[in-house]
């Protein structure tokens, strides 16, 4: 396999060359937040939640404190596995993950300072929230464009993956030694 530097030269390098493909590109409802907003969620996708955040790897140290949120994670789900290095599911399922780890922590550490201190007696919290769901209802191509540059950043990872295991085999078979 390549090596964590290789795959963030690749990701940084791939994003820098589809920037002005899409860009200038006919996607639905393309702008340039959107096109920001995919290339973004795929360096995000690329080195943040690379599929090799099953291993503790490069992405895996860049998370310092957070990265305790990553350890069931790798307990959970084996290397190079159909789950962490698919192109479609992989992704999904790392963003999916952290959001509810994430929401899970929130909620606790919240519930602890509002049971020592009461923090939001008049329902801030609950109406902040209401306002993201309503806003996230009323922009799903962003929403959309942000998970397509999260699958496209993970399946750069395993298609580079791919390509380097098939190399490695065909050279193999033909080397003398």
């Amino acid at each position: 396999m390549p090596n964590g530097p290789t795959h963030d030269f690749i990701t940084i390098v791939s994003a820098a060359a589809i920037a002005p493909l899409v860009l200038n590109s006919a996607l639905p409802d393309n702008n340039p937040t959107n096109s920001i907003v995919l290339l973004g969620s795929y360096l995000a996708s690329g080195l943040l939640f690379s599929p090799d955040l099953d291993l503790r790897s490069a992405p895996y140290r860049r998370w310092r404190m957070l990265r305790f949120v990553w350890l069931p994670y790798q307990k959970l789900v084996p290397h190079r596995s159909w789950i962490s290095h698919s192109f479609f599911f992989g992704p999904l399922l790392r963003v999916l993950y952290f959001t509810i780890v994430m929401s899970a922590l929130t909620f606790l550490i919240l519930a602890i300072i509002n049971a020592l201190v009461p923090i939001d007696p008049t329902g801030t919290f609950l109406s902040t929230a209401a306002q993201v769901r309503a806003w996230i209802e009323t922009h799903p191509w962003v929403i959309a464009y942000s998970a397509a540059g999260f699958v496209l950043g993970g399946a750069s990872h395993t298609l580079v993956d791919s390509i380097w295991s098939w190399l490695k085999r065909k050279l193999r078979f033909r080397l003398p030694f």
